[in-house]
């Protein structure tokens, strides 16, 4: 093989070596791209016109409620990312619209078919809990990721979702985490059991939708 073949092959493979390069960071840099505009053009506002949970303008960052886990270790934010997360705030007292919405997360994300592994459950825990809300939240709930906050940091980033009129605590409520760790949507408790799966539908439509509009997760 002469010199100018020796080149010509070199040159070849330095561009293939390119395209390759090129072709994967599209595929990690370009989600990432397309989630950030969505999150700052509005686009959960255009999107959320025909929302059945009540939707939170603009996003709340996820960031801010600074989750730990249960040994009170900080948790990493690239922990949250990438996943969607259907994420229940406990309240003081877990009375029954506490575990109907429990309940309500787990059977949405059952629900899913396929999708359930772009989505993840997430439970909040502001406060001690007793033994037995704890033994019944793993035996009920192994698949959700158990997060500690503190109480008046959560209740400090999620009261802009709130409307005083109609809520009075942060906690008790149901919310959806995108990709990008934005809290655009939340969903009320409801202690009646039939009323609490009739209104699930409705956190499993607005998720069945966004899960369709965003192929991110």
């Amino acid at each position: 093989m002469d010199m100018s073949q020796t080149v010509t092959t070199g040159n070849t493979t330095n561009r293939s070596n390119r395209k390759a390069l090129l072709l994967t960071a599209a595929i990690f840099i370009i989600p990432v791209i397309v989630a950030y505009t969505l999150l700052k053009t509005g686009w959960y506002s255009a999107a959320g016109t025909s929302n059945r949970g009540a939707l939170i303008d603009p996003p709340i960052e996820f960031d801010q409620l600074a989750l730990r886990d249960m040994q009170r270790q900080p948790i990493p934010a690239e922990q949250f990312r990438k996943t969607w997360w259907i994420m229940y705030v406990v309240p003081d007292v877990c009375d029954s619209a506490c575990r109907n919405s429990l309940y309500l997360m787990r059977q949405t994300h059952h629900a899913l078919g396929p999708e359930q592994r772009r989505v993840a459950e997430l439970i909040v825990l502001p406060h001690q809990i007793d033994a037995e809300l704890e033994q019944w939240l793993k035996q009920e709930f192994p698949a959700a990721l158990q997060t500690t906050a503190d109480a008046a940091v959560v209740n400090q980033v999620l009261q802009p979702a709130m409307n005083a009129a109609e809520h009075a605590s942060t906690a008790g409520h149901l919310y959806l985490v995108d990709t990008m760790g934005a809290i655009f949507m939340h969903y009320p408790s409801y202690a009646d059991e039939q009323e609490s799966i009739l209104k699930g539908r409705n956190l499993l439509k607005d998720l069945q939708r966004v899960l369709k509009l965003s192929k991110i997760g």
